[in-house]
């Protein structure tokens, strides 16, 4: 059996090692700035949109005072024009107008009750977020409860962890950017020599790390494959002692001698 083609896909198999062994040095920082910045959404949405409901309260406050203003006025000049009136139809129409405009006043004042009630209702139910974080009892808060100050200091806090762990990852990958260079040159290389060599081989070993595996080739460890540790048929043992490979018949992983790694190491 000719085992170079093997030897050039362990080969493949280290470098890729090699590449992730240096992005772990992340230590799960872009995850960890992928959460932290989803959380920093939706605490800038729920600060949005409670921003946006005081917004359109104040608006519909100064609206509906206007509202009562202008009506006011109207009563008042419909009063001296009654004073005025030349007769009974006049009046009573003048009257009329004027019960009109009482009833706009008195639905403007009811409408400006209920959002008085409304912003109340924000603020003992906030209230009540802000007893239940002094209790300690985190998971009963619903997001209405979360008290406005807290809100704007989680804010703070997040933006702040993203800018710091950003600036250390930045910092481990320009640390880390030439060696990654360097090898990823060396892989599209070996690749280049594999498919030359052993298409099929580079194509199982491509399938393989298309799913969840990463480490397609490994090695074998007290007669198992060290990807699942299942036991490797003893009949196979021979072959992969002199160099070639063994498909794991459980997770599909290409089981070589440890010795191969070795000389890829080398």
């Amino acid at each position: 059996m000719d085992h170079t083609k093997i030897n050039l896909l362990v080969k493949l198999q280290h470098l890729d090692n090699q590449i992730e062994s240096i992005v772990s040095l992340q230590k799960g920082l872009p995850e960890e700035i992928e959460a932290l910045e989803e959380d920093l959404l939706f605490t800038t949405r729920q600060i949005e949109t409670r921003r946006k409901i005081a917004d359109d309260q104040l608006k519909q406050r100064s609206h509906l005072h206007e509202t009562i203003n202008e009506c006011k006025n109207k009563i008042l000049n419909f009063k001296e024009k009654q004073t005025l009136a030349r007769n009974n139809k006049e009046y009573d129409a003048l009257s009329k107008q004027i019960e009109y405009e009482e009833k706009e006043i008195a639905q403007a004042e009811l409408q400006l009750q209920d959002i008085v009630h409304a912003i109340q209702r924000a603020q003992e139910i906030q209230k009540k977020g802000q007893q239940l974080i002094i209790e300690n009892r985190y998971d009963e808060i619903t997001e209405e409860m979360m008290p406005d100050d807290v809100l704007h200091q989680q804010l703070e806090d997040l933006s702040k962890q993203v800018a710091q762990k950003k600036e250390e990852l930045e910092g481990i990958v320009i640390e880390t950017a030439e060696d990654v260079d360097s090898l990823k040159i060396k892989v599209t290389e070996q690749r280049k020599h594999i498919k030359v060599e052993a298409v099929r081989l580079l194509d199982k070993y491509d399938h393989l790390r298309s799913g969840t595996l990463r480490n397609a080739v490994v090695r074998l460890n007290r007669n198992a494959c060290s990807g699942c540790n299942t036991r490797v048929p003893t009949n196979r043992h021979t072959m992969i002692v002199q160099g070639g490979f063994y498909l794991c018949e459980s997770c599909g992983r290409i089981v070589v001698h440890e010795r191969l790694f070795e000389e890829a190491e080398s």
